[in-house]
């Protein structure tokens, strides 16, 4: 689930955050000065004057660096000596993985979760797709060469290495892999750091993380070319590859909840947009970006594209950019907007150039092309998660007609139906399906959708798979599919023209369809065969906070927002999910470690809520706080990021890596 947001900050950056909250009205005048007052508690002690914290942790780190590289025979010794007393070691307690049914009668049961996933790539030097990159919201880069192994609900064959471990940021936003080449063991991969999901701690990123031979090194660019325009504090919503021309590659970034709220992008958003590289990613340069000649207003951009068959077969560039609307470029540098935009909102009068106007309805939009086809599909939002229709385009976007939605509006559950948090979690996919021409159209919002489009129900207003298909039931009946919802991100293969295999990224980890042109029941009664590849994968769990007992150490409460709050009694044993999603501030009553407490944020209909429980992992109850005790208790969360770990002695902690 969506973690809640700081609205008002909408209201003071324009263009570049959403309220994050799922009302599907404005917040009233009381409400708007509870959050002013709650920003201020949250801003004290998390800025610093000069030079930006993000700008200052990166030094640190580089400094750290050099102290490491300069004495490797240190290093060496302490590794050689760490039974010793006076050595501090640190061990990972996971979770690794954790089991999401908090219910404990199969009621949203997802199968094995990790952690959100952000983005995922797979490699086409791979044909057989087992070859797949993924990325954590603050859970860095993982890497499988076998993702299409066996895997059952308990037991996986498919394994993964965490590549980015030792590098400045962890943060993952986007991830493209260049085309063009025929060994996988020396493939091209960028990492756009920096998450832009507008959560509340979608976590700043520090550049763009280059490897040259498929993740065994990485580089971090830190700014463009010209080194005024750094890439701290921002986050990365897409980065595509051209495949006529492989060496170009264009960014789309955007604003990082974290970094505005900590004041770290500097200046706030004249950095924000496109960014073009000519030299397979080593270099990048900020684009240059118009409306019939007048230079936009700097903002986010949330998606970038590339079509080989658009432009008469020459390939040309999509993006989409906040409160102004769709744009092309056939050289990556240069950007023009559609003269006909999806939908009749997006005219030059509700979203001038300059500067930009939040009333704009394009906050978030998603862009889809069929690969080997003239065929474009677009999704988009308003700041308030209000859907905008998806569309789809067979001549470069000069023309658009709108698909039909109806299944992803009216999807048959009580909740999680249509964009509903569509700021947060949005993404489309358009899959070639044979060479007949079918397309089958994804659409991942909360739940996962498909439509397959055919000549005769070219916009989804047929029956059966011709319209939209809740394909998951995450709040709903779970079990037709056990996929995690919120979801983030999508890729596929095509493998010898028969098999679809693809995979989802979401708030639960990575999941995976070996056929993708399975995935046909819509109805509560069927199984799609999704499998979950959370069983083997690290920890990527993002705690906002944890609490230990008093007096037993192996004793840890979590709370993991949309992973619920898990909790251990066992030091590096197995976890359990006491409370579902979104896990908040916990604790165990010093007094009384048989006593936990757990909360989830405020939503549409009540204010801060606390659980408490007696029986330790055995049952949760609800307590709701009076509206006295939800004013003290609603601030902003203290957000702590990465898993949990220990040091396995009395003796000072190091600082972490």
């Amino acid at each position: 689930m969506r973690k809640t947001f700081i609205g008002s900050l909408l209201l003071l950056l324009a263009g570049v955050v959403s309220s994050g909250f799922s009302q599907t009205q404005p917040a009233g005048r009381e409400e708007r000065e509870r959050r002013t007052l709650r920003e201020e508690w949250f801003l004290r002690g998390r800025s610093s004057p000069g030079e930006t914290s993000a700008a200052q942790r990166y030094r640190a780190y580089l400094q750290k660096m050099r102290m490491r590289a300069a004495s490797p025979a240190q290093a060496q010794n302490i590794e050689s000596n760490a039974s010793s007393s006076n050595i501090v070691i640190w061990s990972p307690l996971g979770p690794a993985p954790l089991a999401s049914d908090a219910s404990g009668i199969g009621q949203d049961n997802y199968g094995w979760v990790s952690g959100r996933a952000t983005a995922v790539a797979i490699d086409p030097a791979d044909p057989t797709g087992n070859t797949v990159y993924i990325g954590g919201a603050y859970g860095g880069v993982w890497k499988s060469t076998n993702a299409t192994q066996a895997v059952t609900q308990t037991s996986s064959s498919v394994t993964w290495t965490a590549l980015t471990d030792n590098q400045a940021t962890l943060a993952v936003g986007a991830i493209a892999i260049q085309p063009g080449n025929n060994n996988a063991n020396n493939s091209v991969v960028l990492v756009g750091t920096g998450e832009a999901n507008s959560s509340a701690d979608s976590y700043y990123g520090l550049g763009i993380l280059r490897s040259p031979d498929a993740g065994t090194t990485w580089t971090l660019i830190p700014s463009d070319t010209t080194g005024t325009r750094y890439f701290a504090g921002m986050g990365f919503s897409k980065i595509a590859f051209s495949s006529n021309s492989p060496n170009f590659a264009v960014g789309a970034t955007a604003g990082a909840s974290e970094g505005i709220i900590e004041g770290l992008a500097s200046p706030l958003t004249a950095n924000l947009g496109l960014y073009y590289s000519e030299d397979s990613g080593n270099s990048w340069s900020y684009a240059s970006v118009t409306d019939s000649g007048v230079p936009t207003a700097p903002g986010s951009a949330t998606s970038v594209a590339y079509d080989a068959s658009a432009n008469n077969g020459v390939g040309q560039f999509f993006a989409a950019l906040r409160y102004h609307g769709f744009y092309s470029s056939t050289d990556s540098i240069h950007w023009t907007r559609l003269s006909n935009q999806p939908g009749g909102g997006l005219s030059t009068a509700a979203c001038p150039a300059n500067p930009s106007s939040s009333s704009c309805p394009i906050y978030r939009a998603e862009i889809a092309l069929v690969p080997g086809r003239n065929e474009m599909y677009v999704w988009y939002v308003d700041a308030n998660d209000f859907d905008q229709g998806i569309w789809t385009s067979l001549d470069g976007g000069n023309s658009w007609t709108q698909i039909n939605d109806a299944g992803i509006v009216n999807c048959g559950d009580q909740t999680g139906c249509g964009t509903e948090q569509g700021t947060y979690n949005l993404e489309l996919a358009a899959v070639p399906n044979g060479n007949s021409g079918v397309t089958d159209l994804y659409a991942g919002a909360i739940n996962l959708y498909k439509c397959e489009i055919i000549s005769t129900s070219p916009t989804c207003s047929g029956t059966g798979p011709n319209t939209f298909l809740n394909l998951t039931h995450a709040y709903g009946c779970s079990s037709i599919a056990m996929v995690h919802p919120a979801q983030h991100a999508l890729s596929f293969v095509i493998n010898r023209s028969a098999q679809d295999v693809m995979y989802f990224a979401n708030d639960g980890g990575i999941y995976r369809a070996l056929d993708g042109y399975g995935l046909l029941t819509g109805t509560c009664g069927g199984v799609n065969p999704f499998d979950s590849l959370n069983l083997t994968l690290g920890s990527m769990t993002q705690f906002v906070s944890f609490s230990q007992a008093a007096n037993d150490a192996s004793t840890i409460l979590g709370g993991t927002q949309g992973n619920g709050s898990p909790g251990t009694q066992s030091t590096g044993g197995s976890w359990q999910n006491v409370n579902a999603g979104d896990g908040g501030y916990t604790q165990i009553n010093p007094s009384n470690e048989e006593q936990w407490f757990v909360s989830n944020p405020p939503n549409a209909t009540s204010g801060v809520n606390i659980f408490s429980c007696t029986m330790r992992m055995e049952s949760v109850v609800t307590r709701r706080t009076s509206r006295a005790i939800q004013w003290s208790a609603a601030r902003p969360w203290a957000v702590t990021l990465g898993h949990i770990i220990r040091h396995s002695s009395s003796s000072p902690a190091i600082p972490l890596n």
